[in-house]
């Protein structure tokens, strides 16, 4: 039955920033308690919550103390809900994400959830993360940001979701933790005015979690974690456009009808409000915490959110834990679009809602095939192209993908850590395996002595007692031996498979190689041989592990032959079937063992041709590049003696002026010449005449 529990909220009061202090602010907020007391023109209000916490708790103990616990519930099948609301500039941002020395809720809720997913022995868990901006009613993906339409739909199973809204399946913390900050990279993407964009934009981290457990029949357990970071409500900047009032206002306008218990509740006025439906007054957990500012000129702020949280806690939710009835619902959509087909078949005149109905029915008939792990998976590898192709459109791969560049160090440490680890439980193994190995050599002796002494008859009853105890003891040592090989085993394949993942995450520098088909050819074959043997290795070892099971089998028997025990003909019969049927399996499986080597050698032929055929093709496409190369260089050569033909004649023009100039200064030296010899007599003339001018230039005295 569904439990009925009030919406939890707790007040967080951020620290005063150096900035603030510089100008001398004053703090008008205290704790107490659980009380939150806020002094405004020398009146104290106090408001009570769940929890408060002042300006000198970190976000590492408002987690441990407040948010741990809902994780827990997460994983028994609860839906949770996390959210900060508070005034524009009151600390969300840093309580949710937090930085590198003190990490917000949001990492530390991704870093919990794998950790406590670990200790789930039994149990498989597949993992997927969402992550959604809401900007004035208009929403973007941030992990895959493509232009396709979302719409927010309800479904019988889903519940509220936003259909188009690309949904990645994660592996580990490592994954989820990459994508979150991915996802934080590309959330100020193609804002125009940054502070005005993370001041106004709601953001929704939506992790689901579906579990079920291993080889068993049992209905499995799913669950969704909401981490949202709302805007604050004073970011409408006295805007008066309906989208982004409505995304403002919506929360608030929710949260005083539930607090009232007035009629309808405005829950699709805004998108936050639809996706959040659940988080107030339907099937979940709510954690809200009630962000504000100390400084007193932020107390209008201030009061506006204690008063919003106040209303906030006094919603109920009913909450109940969510059982994975996929087929069940599969059942029910088929059993009523069969009548409403066979309604609208019986009329000539088909009701148009019926037919609307059936439609929608079929939509959510194709959504509910659609949650199977393995589409999920299909649709998740789709996804991650995608969004490679869609941030590079938007020229913003290399910086969202940044990332990345800092984990390839850390997994190259991983991936040496692992080896270490790999290589120090094999030694273990193979020493365990040692001791085995003598324990059975000294089982088998003792049960051949045993039985030679019986068949002889020369042992007394205290004897035959001594040495049955002792190969008892030895028997019960020789499984302990065992069983403890077999862990070692179970933890030797868990860090095999660890490192096979993370060599897989590192798989991705064959991709750098882009000039060179050969030597990527090379790199995938090495890939391909070193995956075959540790296939043959691991093979090789489950066949040392069965014979070992076997030898064990063997020797129990032989210890109960030894103490008398007598199969009947029926028991014999049965035994001998079972012979029979392992013969027929190992047949079988030899000649299962021949197809799939046949197949690997199609295989490896087929590869071999393809990669002649794209070596073929490259070649001709080399070729084309030359013959291309060719005609531009004899395109340049004909240009090259067109110019050299035109300096010719231009050299040969150069030449001829330059003889002209030469002539015709030779002819303007000797002017210049005469004309100088003439001023020299005629300075004489002048001389002799005593300085005066003779009347015709010409004359001489």
């Amino acid at each position: 039955m569904p439990e009925s529990v009030s919406v939890r909220v707790v007040a967080r009061c951020r620290p005063l920033t150096p900035e603030e202090s510089n100008k001398g602010a004053k703090t008008a907020v205290k704790v107490s308690g659980d009380k939150t007391i806020i002094n405004v023109s020398g009146k104290e209000q106090s408001f009570s919550f769940d929890a408060s916490y002042d300006s000198d708790s970190n976000n590492g103990q408002i987690f441990k103390e407040q948010c741990e616990a809902l994780v827990q519930r997460a994983l028994e099948g609860n839906n949770v809900t996390i959210l900060a609301y508070g005034a524009s500039g009151a600390g969300k941002t840093y309580l949710m994400s937090g930085d590198e020395d003190n990490p917000g809720i949001k990492p530390m809720v991704i870093r919990s959830l794998f950790q406590h997913m670990k200790v789930k022995s039994g149990m498989d868990i597949q993992t997927t993360m969402s992550y959604l901006e809401i900007m004035d009613e208009r929403m973007t993906d941030l992990l895959n940001p493509h232009n396709n339409p979302m719409t927010i739909r309800q479904h019988i199973q889903k519940g509220i979701f936003v259909e188009g809204l690309s949904e990645m399946v994660v592996k580990n913390w490592d994954d989820m933790a990459m994508m979150y900050d991915q996802g934080s990279r590309a959330r100020k993407m193609g804002a125009p005015e940054q502070r005005l964009h993370k001041a106004r934009a709601h953001a929704i981290l939506r992790i689901a979690l579906e579990q079920r457990e291993r080889q068993s029949s049992k209905v499995g357990v799913r669950s969704v974690i909401n981490l949202v970071d709302v805007a604050g409500p004073d970011t409408a900047g006295g805007s008066s456009d309906p989208q982004v009032l409505s995304g403002v206002q919506g929360l608030q306008s929710v949260l005083n009808a539930l607090a009232n218990k007035g009629g309808g509740i405005s829950y699709r006025d805004s998108n936050l409000t639809r996706l959040l439906q659940d988080a107030f007054g339907g099937n979940c957990r709510t954690l809200m915490f009630a962000v504000i500012s100390p400084v007193d000129k932020s107390h209008k702020e201030t009061l506006a959110t204690l008063h919003t949280a106040q209303h906030a806690r006094s919603v109920k939710n009913k909450v109940k834990i969510n059982l994975d009835e996929t087929q069940d619902v599969i059942a029910e959509l088929r059993e009523e679009i069969r009548k409403l087909r066979d309604k609208i078949a019986s009329t000539s005149e088909p009701n148009r809602d019926d037919v609307l109905r059936m439609e929608d029915l079929v939509k959510d008939l194709q959504i509910a095939k659609k949650q199977t792990w393995e589409e999920r998976e299909r649709q998740s590898i789709k996804h991650e192209e995608e969004r490679k192709v869609n941030l590079a459109n938007k020229g913003v791969l290399e910086w969202v993908m940044d990332s990345t560049k800092k984990g390839n160090k850390e997994m190259q440490e991983k991936i040496q850590q692992l080896q270490a680890e790999r290589d120090q439980l094999s030694a273990k193994y193979n020493g365990k395996r040692k001791e085995v190995d003598a324990l059975r050599e000294q089982l088998t002796k003792k049960l051949a002595e045993h039985a030679k002494y019986t068949a002889s008859g020369k042992m007394n009853e205290s004897e035959t007692k001594s040495q049955v105890g002792a190969i008892q003891s030895l028997k019960t040592k020789l499984n302990t031996e065992s069983e403890a090989l077999k862990h070692l085993k179970q933890q030797l394949q868990d860090v095999q498979d660890s490192q096979r993942q993370a060599k897989e995450g590192a798989k991705a520098k064959i991709t750098a190689l882009k000039g060179n088909a050969e030597l990527r050819q090379k790199v995938e074959l090495e890939e391909r041989q070193r995956l075959e043997k540790e296939n043959r290795e691991m093979i090789e070892e489950e066949l040392n592990r069965m014979k070992l099971d076997l030898e064990n089998e063997k020797t129990e028997i032989q210890l109960q032959i030894s103490q008398g025990k007598k199969y009947s003909p029926q028991a014999g019969a049965e035994l001998e079937m079972r012979v029979a049927e392992m013969k027929g399996d190992k047949a079988v499986i030899t000649l299962q063992l021949k197809a799939y080597e046949k197949e690997k050698q199609r295989l490896i032929t087929e590869l071999e041709e393809v990669y002649n055929q794209h070596k073929d093709e490259l070649e001709i496409l080399q070729l084309q590049h030359f013959q291309t190369f060719r005609n531009y260089r004899e395109m340049f050569e004909e240009q090259k003696a067109a110019l050299e033909q035109r300096y010719r004649h231009l050299l040969e023009d150069s030449i001829q002026d330059a003889v002209f100039l030469s002539s015709r200064n030779n002819e303007l030296v000797q002017e210049n010449q005469e004309l100088r010899k003439q001023i020299a007599e005629m300075k004489d003339v002048i001389t002799k005449l005593g300085g005066r001018i003779p009347s015709k230039p010409g004359m001489t005295v």
